[in-house]
């Protein structure tokens, strides 16, 4: 395995770790799961759940592409992959600014 693919698989994993967290430490701030249906809600807690969800948007959208995998394939692939593609980007933007990775 050459170090550019560990590099890519490091990026991917830090944004899922991340995502995760922000997701976890939401539901229990809050006693709802991030998730984009609640997005029609509104209430006092629209703008921080905006911003709960797009950092938590990797973890959430992998998470109903499960579901979508069984009943729509096409769908649940593509859900799957802009999850995957969605924290790399978050995974080397931690890794950039707050670690300094470059």
């Amino acid at each position: 395995m050459d170090y550019q693919q560990v590099a890519y698989l490091f990026a991917m994993a830090a944004g899922l770790v991340s995502s995760g967290a922000i997701g976890s430490l939401w539901a229990l701030a809050t006693d709802e799961a991030p998730n984009f249906r609640r997005l029609e809600d509104d209430d006092l807690y629209t703008p921080m759940r905006i911003v709960a969800l797009v950092f938590s948007g990797p973890t959430t959208l992998i998470v109903e592409s499960f579901w979508y995998l069984i009943d729509k394939p096409w769908l649940g692939i593509v859900m799957l992959l802009l999850g995957l593609v969605w924290s790399f980007i978050q995974g080397v933007f931690i890794m950039s600014q707050i670690f300094g990775v470059t």
